[in-house]
């Protein structure tokens, strides 16, 4: 099978970048596409070179994400490291500007790094991005760094990461199953791997990776949040809590949308492997909020945003899932307890007590959509359920639908005057 070399870039990015994301069926009709494209890449060394920096780029925060920085240094440095290009830059400590190669692009914590060298040399050493007072970048094609060149290896050796070089004794990291014949060929460097599949593992639909001697470092953490919700780390506890901060909305520091909907995916298996057990979801949205941001600034508008976060912050499962879009999964919950609950939650942030900088007290108020599992499903889902459908193929089904049922809910509670609690398919409260 031949590709154009644009399309077999394509198959070549989505294939290391996005195979884990996508459903097992798509993976089997596109993997003769994959493997064709890989081959064309391979014996193309323009495009290997190019698909080697867009690899380096992703150390610098994931090339599916926006920079952190979107500044004009930033932009500099992305498009000179994609596109193979000196850069002129002016460095704090040194009166004159010079020429530098850039290698890869680092973030450490908080801090932006750039990995290069200087003129013509390929001596690799690193620069803080904060640091670069003035940047342009040149015509002049960089200096490619060694062949065997690798940015986290360099990591390792130059950068006093309070990780570097240290091995993890025992790394247990809980996947979901469909994850199963990817991680089995995507494995981890370590001294020791054992694979606990899903047809042994205690917990129904997922599988276990239990690793001895892995390094712990960028490229660990950055290959167990490439799998998003898919993925949880259960050992060691430190790194099992660097990585579960990764899944918080780090501004209220509740769930984030991701975290979310991995949470809910859990419930659902759990609920429909003993139909006796319900659940509640909580849609919640903040009622003209952009008058309450607009009228007293958004500083403000984060302090709002921060008290209602506290409002709902008693339940595990409250998320931000954007804006002042807000939902809290209520585990083994009926209909009457999780109506209590949202009606808890929406007089607490009706009661705030909120002072903008003119010392004007400033009310704010919630709609709140309420969906029951298995109550609000439509019918075609509780038929799927009756029959004993496969639990994987029904999960998303019924997650969109309950979310959706929700959202409706919400709509209508808006549509009714807001500042209330709507059902599924009912008015409830005022």
């Amino acid at each position: 099978m031949n590709h154009s070399p644009a399309e077999a870039l394509l198959y070549h990015l989505v294939n290391r970048y996005l195979r884990q994301l996508m459903p097992a069926e798509y993976l089997a009709e596109l993997q003769d596409r994959f493997t064709s494209a890989e081959q064309q890449v391979k014996d193309h060394p323009e495009t290997l070179a190019w698909s080697q920096r867009v690899l380096w780029l992703s150390h610098w925060e994931g090339v599916l994400s926006s920079n952190p920085q979107p500044d004009a240094i930033v932009a500099t440095l992305s498009t000179a490291l994609l596109n193979n290009k000196k850069v002129t830059l002016r460095y704090q400590g040194n009166d004159k500007a010079f020429q530098f190669n850039l290698f890869g692009l680092i973030k450490r914590d908080q801090n932006l790094l750039v990995v290069g060298s200087y003129w013509q040399y390929n001596d690799p050493f690193v620069l803080a991005v904060r640091k670069i007072e003035d940047i342009s970048l040149t015509d002049y094609p960089a200096v490619q760094p060694e062949p065997d060149f690798n940015v986290t290896d360099f990591m390792y050796r130059q950068l006093n990461f309070h990780h570097a070089q240290e091995k993890l004794d025992c790394l247990h990291i809980e996947f979901s199953e469909e994850l199963y014949s990817y991680v089995q060929n995507h494995l981890p460097e370590a001294d020791k791997i054992e694979m606990i599949a899903p047809t042994d593992y205690h917990h129904d639909d997922y599988f276990l990776l239990k690793a001895q001697g892995v390094f712990d470092g960028e490229r660990l953490r950055q290959w167990i949040s490439g799998f998003g919700h898919k993925a949880q780390v259960l050992k060691p506890d430190d790194l099992r809590l660097v990585m579960e901060q990764w899944r918080l909305d780090t501004r209220l520091n509740l769930l984030n949308a991701t975290e979310s909907k991995r949470c809910l995916n859990r419930e659902i298996q759990r609920c429909l492997r003993n139909n006796q057990m319900s659940f509640g979801l909580l849609t919640l949205d903040l009622d003209h909020f952009k008058q309450v941001n607009d009228g007293n600034g958004h500083d403000f508008g984060d302090k709002v945003l921060l008290e209602v976060a506290n409002c709902i912050r008693i339940y595990d499962e409250a998320a931000r899932d954007g804006g002042e879009e807000f939902s809290i999964l209520l585990p083994d919950t009926n209909a009457a307890e999780a109506l209590k609950v949202a009606e808890r939650i929406r007089d607490a942030i009706e009661k705030l007590q909120l002072v903008n900088d003119d010392g004007n007290v400033v009310s704010v108020t919630a709609s709140i959509g309420l969906s029951i599992y298995p109550d609000d499903l439509p019918d075609e889902l509780k038929t799927r359920i009756e029959q004993g459908d496969e639990i994987a193929q029904l999960s998303q089904s019924i997650a969109d639908a309950i979310f959706h049922q929700a959202d409706q809910a919400l709509y209508q509670a808006k549509e009714q005057g807001r500042n209330r609690v709507c059902r599924a398919g009912n008015g409830l409260g005022e």
